[in-house]
């Protein structure tokens, strides 16, 4: 290394070695750890070839490097012939792989057409996150499916990309995690880096910015004097819920400010953590432009080297001080640009896009797309304390930056009106599926900032208009109307509602929601005190939709202090009306991590005796979350701490697998999902020893809704209200997509929450459970509605596996068929 750096520092390229500082020179002779800086381009080794005819999976190759280089890569072309997304699947073994687990195996979703993925050979993981050591044994590349019509053309073990002269790329992290091609990696021992740093690897992004280094106070690399162009990838992508969130920045660059940030705390929640609901997904552009690039910290400025020394210096809090990736280079060097345009090229190959086909109208519509029901008279009918969700579709054949939208609210003959909330639908990418390796575009971020709705020609409008049908509302007809004027051209469209002489009884079975408030009420102490507005206001939501339950954000019941604020917050849970059975589900696990047994029984006790003669909801102590068999001992002595006589405190668990089941038995309440054998067989079974919900299950609409009816669950709770990973617009920045119902926004409480449309899915299946709950009323005394009833249950699998079948068309069905009752019954002594 020393070496390296003596041949390279005597040619004409480089300034005089005394123009370098003396002190900088004795630490490279004395560090034989130092990176080496040289000009000329990295080592070529030949690409290695393993296929180069086309040949359908599985694909089997046995490794001959006792190493492989950092930058090294394993690149696969090919296409997908099917004409439907198929999956790839990329198992790599060692010495060591024994099982799933213990090796490496990675999944690509391939949408139809040609396909190219790459995969960094350096700085694996097993399937348990794990580091994957080298040398490796084996390579297997195979289609989830048999048939998948997947065809391999090309696979090659590509070495690291060759460097243009007179050129740097450093990229910061780990010496054991993969850097990318061209770029040599810089760890935190490096003697040009000083500050008391850290290595962080994130889970999301690229080998490029996957990884970088915090706490960097000053970058000193020896430099011929000159013009040079200088490029930092400077943000930390974060993880789980967690986002950097400094305040303040800068950036100096030999004695020139390049970046100097400065934000209060709510122009940084304006213009970063909701930065991505500034332009929409295939309206402004695909998700390299929407997530990749903005995602970045991409800069580059021009610099002056003089003395033989580049000096950056990074100044703010610790995590304002990172650095993912560096280049310096000529000022007419392209290296920089050319690897923004590889990592381009790369995000979109590794996060393919199934959209709807769509071609811009003729003429201006507006049109009722809502899938509810209506009577003979195009009424949509309803009960008083409900809400009747509508859907409303605008196409523009131009783009419209200011439209006029009005919705007025549907009034009676007489002039009593009912109330309505509009949104309207935001395009964005996100993944269709929780696990999934691809993206759909999707207008599912339902905004209330109607103030902010433009139009374009790429993509329809959707409104979503809440018609809100109080218990004091008067039976009958009621007329709404929607007004468009785009581009002096004026829409029109009646909308008609009869609501009918019916209360919804309200919802029996425990259906909601996990809550948090938005992180950064945590992040910033002076919003702390505005988290309880915020929580008040999800609450509020929730009640006014009819939810029956929710997992609160309870603190943890460790002092005095916040023993008394865990008493004010079930106050407050109890004030919007869940006062049944609430699930606790992280207060006793945080409990037990920072205190023994013995100390968080002491507190227990304690928070027992203020909880008596207080009739707030039940608490049931979440003690275990999808355990593993090793963890099983523990979970069975904090069920006996919690069941002790002087506590007498309820238990909750969280169970994805059969090999779970032996904790059935020490649960008050069970959740389960479509891990384990959802039937109504086993819930059956379950409840001889606990409550029994449902949790996470795939489409929430059926499960929370009719197939909760159907299996005699007695709740059902989702994840997550509220917890978004890392940037809550980027859909590829956790190792799963964002499960998300009610959206952050600038206002700790705005008139109307932006939220996902699964909330309003969500929403009709707690409808679907009540005018059940009403239908088992009626089939007392009606015959017609004990025969329906009958109906629906024997269309209901007892199975959840086999639910599949059933869709929305049937779902809305089900729903007409019950309002045929109801109309029947009318037409005899309803209205009488």
């Amino acid at each position: 290394m020393e070496q390296a750096i003596e041949r390279t520092t005597k040619q004409p390229f480089w300034p005089a070695i005394k123009a370098v500082k003396k002190d900088f020179i004795n630490l490279i002779s004395l560090t034989s750890s130092a990176l080496s800086l040289m000009m000329i381009a990295f080592p070529s080794i030949s690409d290695e070839i393993l296929l180069s005819e086309a040949e359908s999976p599985p694909f089997i190759h046995n490794f001959q490097q006792t190493s492989l280089d950092s930058g090294t890569e394993l690149i696969i072309s090919g296409a997908n012939e099917s004409d439907r997304q198929q999956t790839l699947i990329i198992r790599i073994d060692n010495q060591s792989s024994s099982n799933y687990h213990s090796r490496v195996n990675e999944e690509f979703t391939l949408t139809p057409g040609p396909f190219e993925l790459v995969l960094p050979l350096s700085g694996l993981r097993t399937s348990d996150g794990k580091s994957f050591k080298q040398p490796y044994s084996k390579l297997f590349i195979f289609g989830a499916d048999v048939w998948s019509g997947i065809k391999l053309k090309k696979i090659l073990i590509s070495s690291a990309n060759k460097l243009p002269e007179k050129t740097l790329a450093l990229d910061f992290g780990s010496n054991t995690s993969a850097a990318f091609p061209g770029f040599e990696s810089i760890s935190k021992s490096s003697p040009y880096i000083t500050g008391k740093v850290t290595e962080r690897s994130r889970a999301s992004g690229d080998s490029l910015i996957q990884d970088g280094i915090a706490g960097i106070n000053n970058l000193q690399i020896p430099w011929p004097d000159g013009q040079w162009k200088l490029s930092l990838w400077t943000q930390d992508q974060g993880e789980w819920e967690y986002l950097p969130h400094f305040l303040t920045r800068q950036i100096i660059a030999n004695g020139i400010t390049i970046v100097d940030e400065k934000r209060t705390r709510e122009q940084w929640i304006n213009e970063v953590y909701l930065a991505g609901n500034k332009k929409e997904g295939g309206i402004a552009g695909d998700p390299w432009t929407l997530i990749g690039e903005r995602r970045s910290g991409f800069i580059s400025k021009n610099i002056n080297v003089s003395g033989g020394m580049v000096n950056i210096t990074l100044k703010g809090n610790y995590d304002a001080k990172y650095l993912s990736a560096l280049v310096l280079e000529p000022l007419d060097g392209i290296f920089a640009q050319a690897t923004q345009a590889k990592r381009r090229e790369r995000f979109l190959s590794k996060w393919p896009v199934a959209s709807p086909p769509y071609s811009p109208p003729e003429s201006l519509s507006l049109q009722d797309i809502s899938q509810q029901v209506k009577d003979n008279e195009a009424f949509y009918l309803s009960a008083r304390d409900s809400i009747l969700n509508l859907t409303f579709e605008i196409e523009s054949p131009v783009d419209d930056i200011a439209p006029v939208i009005i919705v007025s609210p549907p009034k009676s003959s007489d002039g009593k009106s009912l109330k309505v909330t509009t949104r309207y639908g935001h395009w964005r990418y996100e993944r269709p599926t929780p696990n999934a390796t691809s993206l759909i575009l999707d207008d599912s971020y339902l905004r209330a900032d109607m103030e902010s709705i433009q139009l374009s020609n790429k993509r329809p409008r959707r409104l979503h208009v809440q018609v809100k049908i109080p218990s004091e509302a008067f039976s009958g007809d009621y007329s709404g109307k929607i007004q468009l004027f785009s581009r002096g051209e004026l829409q029109l469209l009646d909308y008609k509602v009869r609501v009918l002489p019916i209360i919804l009884p309200s919802l029996k079975p425990s259906v909601g929601l996990y809550m948090e408030p938005a992180p950064y009420y945590q992040w910033f102490k002076s919003l702390k005190e505005q988290s309880s507005t915020s929580i008040s206001c999800d609450l509020s939501l929730l009640a006014s939709h009819g939810f029956s339950t929710v997992a609160p954000a309870l603190i943890t019941p460790d002092s005095e202090a916040t023993r008394k604020a865990f008493i004010q917050q079930l106050s407050e849970v109890k004030r919007f009306g869940f006062d049944g059975q609430v699930l606790a589900y992280t207060p006793l696990k945080r409990l037990l991590k920072q205190k023994s047994e013995l100390s968080a029984g002491a507190d227990l006790m304690q928070l027992q005796q203020l909880l008596k003669n207080q009739r707030l909801p039940e608490i049931y102590w979440s003690i275990f979350d999808e355990p593993a068999k090793d963890d099983f001992s523990q979970i069975k002595n904090t069920a006996n701490l919690l069941k002790d006589g002087s506590l007498q405190f309820k238990t909750a668990g969280h169970m994805n697998h059969k090999n779970q089941v032996e904790l059935a038995k020490v649960t008050d309440l069970l959740l389960i999902n479509h891990g384990t054998e959802v039937t109504e067989d086993n819930i059956s079974h379950l409840k001889e020893g606990s409550t029994v919900w449902l949790y996470n299950m795939p489409r929430p609409r059926l499960a929370a809704g009719l197939y909760l009816w159907r299996s005699g669950a007695d709740g059902y709770l989702q994840w997550h209200g509220r917890m978004p990973t890392a940037d809550p617009f980027d859909p590829t920045d956790g190792r799963e997509g964002d499960v998300i119902y009610i959206y952050p926004s600038a206002n700790q409480c705005p008139k109307a929450l932006n939220i996902h449309r699964r909330f309003l899915d969500l929403h009709e299946a707690t409808i679907d459970l009540r005018w059940l709950q009403w239908l088992e009323h009626e089939s007392e005394e009606n015959p017609e509605a004990k025969k329906l009833l009958t109906e629906i249950r024997d269309k209901i699998p007892e199975q959840w596996e086999n639910t599949a079948e059933i869709n929305n068309k049937e779902l809305l069905e089900i729903r007409r068929k019950l309002f045929h009752v109801i109309l029947n019954q009318a037409n005899s002594n309803l209205y009488k």
